[in-house]
């Protein structure tokens, strides 16, 4: 019996992908010291090791990022406008829309969606339609559940995909819309690529997202690839290195904004709960002997990242582009 692709359902693909994607893959595991300890990380991370990033992280973003009411999982935007944090993780929506220029009536697709409040806010606040996809099932299930309670089911859906490869077809959005979603890519132009081929003529791509400082010296570069293996990225690009993907691929007009300052005080909020957070994953560890290496060593990442930040290894950058008319 021969299928089509046209013949398989969206799960079914999916599924299909993330197969052979793991199949290409090698597991080779590293052994690092972090302080007086040893840290073990996969050196490179599947598609499935993201999205149980993400199960086993739910329960830190429910406690610490208020996950329940925020339905965010970003660091969100400080301005005078902002007086709280569950302002500053709405803000970044808004500071976003205003950059994309969103339009009242326009297709978006929410590449990275997480448990889908951006893509909410963009339906209610906008007016817009909106496609959210996650590699996460949870994630998934969570965001139309949300969708259907809120009764913004007519106007956002949720699926699970991977943003490399939609099979949306060409032409088919105004927006492609990415928050702290990119980085997980390891090739970005593959996101780029297929960014580029379902955005309509003229579409505008907007990111806001984690980039390393270029010319690291190795033990800079060590230091940014540790903290991203607790969050199973497998290393963070530069900004220099996306600008040339960006000019490959024939995006036009792009624009770049430093949003670091805007982060800091989140950063900063993650920075503290490592030192509660790290008792718990002692115990976690103790009673849990067996529990994955991303199981036991997420808890470092709230510790790594403001550590890196403050050195100044990285950047939290937003980034503009169009699709050539």
């Amino acid at each position: 019996m021969i299928l089509s692709f046209k013949t398989l359902s969206s799960e079914m693909l999916f599924r299909i992908q993330n197969y052979f994607s793991q199949l290409q893959r090698q597991r080779i595991y590293h052994i690092r010291k972090f302080p007086s300890r040893s840290f073990v990380f996969l050196a490179m991370f599947s598609k499935n090791d993201i999205s149980r990033y993400y199960d086993l992280s739910e329960v830190h973003y429910r406690k610490i990022w208020d996950l329940d009411k925020s339905h965010s999982l970003h660091y969100g935007y400080w301005d005078d406008s902002v007086k709280n944090f569950n302002a500053a993780l709405l803000n970044l929506n808004k500071v976003l829309a205003e950059i994309a220029d969103i339009k009242e009536g326009e297709n978006i697709l929410d590449a990275g969606c997480g448990v889908g409040g951006s893509s909410l806010w963009l339906a209610k606040e906008k007016n817009c339609t909106v496609t959210g996809i996650s590699l996460n099932k949870r994630q998934i299930d969570k965001a139309n559940a949300l969708a259907n309670e809120i009764g913004m089911q007519e106007k956002v859906s949720f699926e699970q995909k991977d943003y490399t490869n939609t099979f949306y077809p060409a032409n088919s959005f105004d927006v492609v819309w990415a928050i702290e979603s990119v980085c997980y890519a390891d090739d970005k132009s593959d996101f780029l690529k297929e960014a580029n081929r379902i955005l309509k003529p003229g579409g505008r791509l907007i990111i806001a997202d984690f980039f390393k400082k270029k010319d690291l010296n190795e033990r800079e570069n060590e230091h940014v690839k540790k903290w991203a293996a607790c969050w199973a990225i497998n290393d963070f690009t530069t900004k220099e290195d996306f600008q040339d993907k960006l000019n490959e691929i024939s995006f036009q007009k792009i624009t770049w904004m430093d949003a670091t300052d805007a982060i800091m005080p989140s950063a900063k909020r993650l920075y503290r709960s490592y030192f509660l957070g790290i008792i718990g994953a002692k115990l976690y560890q103790f009673f849990n002997p067996n529990a994955t290496e991303l199981g036991k060593n997420s808890v470092h990442s709230a510790y790594l990242q403001y550590n890196t930040l403050k050195k100044q290894l990285w950047k939290y950058l937003v980034l503009r582009a169009e699709k050539d008319q």
